[in-house]
Order: structure tokens, then sequence, then C-alpha cells
């Protein structure tokens, strides 16, 4: 038996990453996935493979930062496929673009601080306010959300990406709280470092050395990671667990800021 045999499954980012390896993954399980962006062509591309490999799977583009966006997204899913029953808030403001423009708190523009909230928290709040109806009346639903660790870690840039982070494990616990006994279960996966293509292109060699030497593991993450973490938490094997935050991240905030430093020093 399939774990997401007959379910259908909203994915944001899906056109590539951890979003695309997610969508692969669930309609590998039997969901029925609704991929999600703002690139038509790669959201396309994507869904035609996994149709070819046996999959049930349709392109939406859209942009979570725009209200009227998702309302078409939720909109179309429930025209096409007549019920939601898993929502995967993966995307997030993370270009070289914004990211390079996303300081600390004094030489951050606002205008910066807006875009990201908006992408990063206002968008799946939204995507879950249109969503949970649907969900509530096909007889529940799962709803994952993408973190960081940068929500409970200062750092010296990404402000505004760090507080869209923190704000979503806000929104998770009431979303929990709120509609759980109505079947809803709401569960983050706070992601460390995934080397997606994209990741690999944007992390300079000095910096993924930096970053290797503080993970507890010998090795970094790959979407596959990340998506084999959420079908577990899309899946019904996880239907006891609501409110939390699972963290797939190699062990990297687990541990005392000096850990790496530590181990030079004494050759553990």
């Amino acid at each position: 038996m399939q774990r997401l045999s007959e379910k259908v499954a909203v994915i944001t980012g899906a056109g590539s990453g951890i979003g695309e390896a997610c969508a692969r993954a669930f309609a590998r399980e039997g969901a029925k996935v609704v991929l999600t962006g703002r690139r038509t062509a790669t959201l396309q591309t994507v869904a035609e493979a996994i149709v070819a490999d046996g999959g049930d799977a349709i392109a939406v583009a859209g942009d979570v930062g725009s209200e009227s966006d998702i309302i078409a997204i939720v909109d179309q899913t429930m025209a096409h496929y007549g019920r939601l029953d898993v929502l995967f808030n993966n995307a997030g403001l993370t270009s070289m673009e914004v990211m390079e423009r996303d300081r600390d708190v004094v030489n951050m523009e606002a205008e910066i601080w807006d875009r990201v909230l908006q992408v990063n928290l206002r968008g799946p709040a939204l995507l879950a306010k249109y969503a949970i109806p649907h969900m509530i009346a096909g007889g529940g639903g799962s709803i994952l959300t993408s973190g960081s660790a940068r929500y409970f870690q200062g750092d010296t840039d990404y402000t505004a990406y760090a507080a869209s982070k923190a704000g979503l494990v806000s929104l998770n616990q009431n979303i929990a709280a709120q509609y759980g006994k109505q079947n809803i279960r709401a569960n983050i996966l706070v992601i460390g470092m995934i080397l997606s293509d994209a990741a690999a292109r944007a992390f300079p060699e000095a910096v993924r050395g930096i970053m290797a030497d503080n993970h507890l593991t010998p090795f970094f993450g790959q979407p596959s990671d990340v998506a084999n973490a959420a079908l577990f938490l899309a899946s019904d094997d996880s239907r006891f667990i609501t409110g939390q935050q699972l963290f797939v991240d190699g062990g990297i905030t687990s541990h005392s800021a000096a850990f790496a430093e530590m181990r030079k020093l004494t050759g553990h």
C-alpha cells in the first residue's frame, strides 16, 4: 500500500531542488501532486517527468506572494482533483539578489523586509487559510512547512529571512491548535545545509567548508533527505504528530557554537 495513495498534495516551490524531490517522492507513494511556483516551463517539465514515470501531477504556476494567485492555486487543485489532503509550504524567497540585500538591521532596506515576509510568512499563512476548509471537508489533512534553524540563531546578516522563519513557528503552532480537533495536522521541517544544485552554485567553497566542519554527519544533506522526512509527515505514519519541528539538518544545530574549533584543537 502506497503511503499517500489517493491523497492530493500541493507543493510550492516544486520546480527544482527540495520541492522537486518531494513532488517526485510523493507521486511515487501514490499522491496526486499539484506542483506550483513562478516558472511555468520548469514546473511543466517536472510534472511531465512524474507522469512519464507513472505518477499523476499537474503544474499550476503562481506566486505565493500574491493572494489572488494563492486562491487560484487552491481553486485549480479542487477543480482538477476535487480534494486537498496535503499542503507543503516549501517556497521561500532565497534568490541571491534578495539574500545579498537582506543584511543587518541598520543596513537592511525596508522593501527587502516586506518582500521576504510577504513570500516566506504571509504566503504560507494564506495558503493554509484557503486550503484548510477543503481539508476539513475531506476529512482532514497535513500541512508541512520548510523552516530554518536561523529563526533561533543570531547572525551577521539575513535578518528578514530569520524573522520570517521565526514567524512560521508561531503560525504552525496556531494552525495545529486551532484545527487539530478537525483532523488537521501542522508540522515544520527545520532544514539545514542541503546541497541542491542551487545551493552548490550559491555557496563558495570556503563557506561550504565552514558548514561541513559544523555538521555532525560526514556529508551534506541532499533534497532526497528532506523528501523522506516530508513523506513521513505527510502520511498517516505520523498521524499522532502535530505542532512539532523535525530537524533535518545533519545535527548542525544540536551542539555548541565552539564545536568545530574544539574538534580541531582536540583532534576528536
